[in-house]
């Protein structure tokens, strides 16, 4: 199911969400082309390595992401580095225009 109505999703500074998160941001109603959300704050949310493949389908995805927030999530590491090397510029559509890290 697509959420389109949700435009800002701040979950920041909820350190137990860990990787948890990152395996669900895949699966989330958020990560489809039919979302609206465009600015989706994750900063301080203890995601980890697994976090990655989240984030890169998350990035492949989204069409009206433009903001993202992942700072303070000093566990990200490579997963990190494996999500950007894929994405979002494998998506020709993509608006993201901020990543804060």
């Amino acid at each position: 199911r697509s959420s389109r109505s949700l435009e800002k999703l701040v979950l920041s500074t909820n350190p137990q969400l860990g990787d948890g998160l990152g395996a669900a941001l895949s699966e989330a109603p958020w990560a489809n082309a039919e979302s609206r959300l465009r600015e989706l704050y994750l900063d301080g949310t203890g995601l980890g390595p697994a976090a990655g493949a989240g984030l890169a389908e998350l990035l492949r995805s989204s069409r009206s992401l433009e903001k993202l927030y992942l700072n303070d999530n000093p566990q990200l590491g490579e997963g990190l580095g494996a999500a950007l090397s894929e994405a979002p510029w494998a998506n020709t559509e993509s608006k993201l225009r901020e990543l804060h890290l």
